[in-house]
């Protein structure tokens, strides 16, 4: 026979419930389960209602001259006969919480769902102590008069924290697909014969291994970055594209994200940034929120850029460089480069950047609507002056040289890594 836990358990289990909330069912089994029974009673849930101290249900009962001890005294034990089941009442308190805009079912809405005549031992009970649902709501809905120093302006109204959209779960959410773990094993592996030296002929081909197989990993990591943040921020459909697996396979456009920087990367040393997840900027909850997605992906670049940094950091890493190590610091040094420039492009405030990400949701929609519409002109227009623009090319790349030997990575490393990055 099942016990009353596990009925109460069952009946939340898609019930949206405050930590209070989940407290208050939690007591209610352990009060059904000490008088024998296999399931909770709304009476039950009444009683461990009213046990809860600090609760905003037991400051509003005080608030409205009601006593919680002489109620708990006065409530009748459950007769045996079939009450409301415990789930009906969770729906009835889910609707109370959907009515009165909160986000989550609160011991408040249990008592509100109490006070429905559907739940008439509940009822009898509550409005026996002289509580009405009328009441209740409006003490919800009313801010507390403020002292006539006070500012009216920081007083909160009782249900202020109800009202805030709580952060998603991303259990069972997030994964690492295998195809990530297989990028960070060919990194690890390409940078292992890179350092012991092992295949002396085969230097250009693992250095080609190591750079792009560690750049296409922080390609991962910068888009899980901005799904993973828009996830939060309330577009949970990048979950069911596959955005928070770590997949690259999984991007909405394999060649501009992956196929492409690969290429650009291999022909000129360019860290070009990818753009592979569709965000429903629509359903982002506000602008600080879409702002944030756009922070989110460069960095996750700076993150892998200070992860690949690290070496070049410690105060003695010179001394680990050996005839035998030369050319694992030199990839190294270059991938540094590559993120850094990846990093900077991606910071800039141009249409289809996220720099200009950015600062998007905050210019008129005049303004937004330009740059949807000319955004990949922009960016081609951006590699067109890179390419071709000698003095800003070399103002760039000059500004990237200065990042990374602020990083303690020595230009020298960059060029002979670079230099590498062919087959011999």
């Amino acid at each position: 026979m099942a016990d009353a836990a596990t009925d109460v358990v069952k009946a939340s289990a898609d019930i949206p419930l405050t930590r209070a909330g989940r407290d208050v069912l939690d007591r209610a089994a352990a009060i059904a389960t000490a008088r024998g029974a296999s399931q909770a009673d709304p009476l039950d849930v009444l009683r461990a209602t009213l046990e809860s101290r600090g609760t905003l249900a037991e400051q509003a009962v005080r608030a409205l001259k009601a006593d919680p001890s002489a109620m708990i005294a006065s409530l009748p034990a459950p007769d045996g006969s079939p009450g409301l089941p415990v789930r009906q009442l969770l729906v009835n308190a889910n609707r109370e919480a959907q009515v009165l805009g909160h986000y989550q079912v609160d011991p408040i809405h249990l008592l509100l769902a109490m006070l429905y005549t559907d739940s008439p031992a509940t009822s009898a009970a509550l409005q026996r102590a002289g509580l009405t649902l009328y009441d209740l709501r409006r003490h919800l809905q009313t801010a507390p008069k403020p002292a006539a120093a006070a500012d009216a302006r920081t007083v909160r109204p009782p249900d202020a924290a109800l009202r805030r959209k709580p952060l998603p779960s991303l259990r069972g959410v997030v994964s690492v697909s295998p195809i990530f773990l297989g990028l960070i094993a060919a990194t690890a592996g390409s940078g292992a014969v890179l350092w012991f030296g092992v295949l002396p002929a085969a230097t250009g081909l693992m250095t080609i291994l190591f750079v792009t197989a560690g750049w296409v990993t922080s390609l991962c990591v910068h888009e899980f970055g901005h799904a993973l943040v828009a996830y939060l921020g309330g577009d949970r459909a990048v979950a069911s594209y596959g955005y928070l697996s770590l997949n690259p396979l999984r991007y909405t456009n394999l060649l501009l994200s992956v196929a492409m920087p690969v290429a650009f990367l291999l022909l000129g040393g360019i860290g070009l940034p990818g753009g592979a997840v569709y965000i429903n900027h629509a359903a982002i909850r506000s602008r600080g929120w879409d702002s944030a997605v756009s922070v989110a992906g460069p960095a996750g670049t700076l993150l892998c850029g200070l992860l690949v940094a690290a070496p070049f950091l410690f105060p003695n890493h010179v001394a680990y460089i050996t005839p035998s190590t030369l050319n694992f610091f030199a990839a190294l040094a270059f991938l540094g480069f590559i993120e850094a420039i990846a990093l900077v492009l991606n910071l800039l405030p141009i249409p289809g950047l996220d720099g200009f990400g950015i600062i998007r949701p905050w210019l008129p929609y005049s303004i937004q609507d330009s740059a949807n519409r000319y955004g990949q002109t922009a960016i081609i227009g951006v590699f067109i002056v890179l390419w071709f623009v000698a003095p800003v090319s070399h103002a760039f790349f000059g500004f990237v040289v200065q990042l990374t030997s602020l990083a303690g990575i020595d230009p020298g490393f960059i060029g002979y890594g670079q230099s590498n990055m062919r087959l011999r």
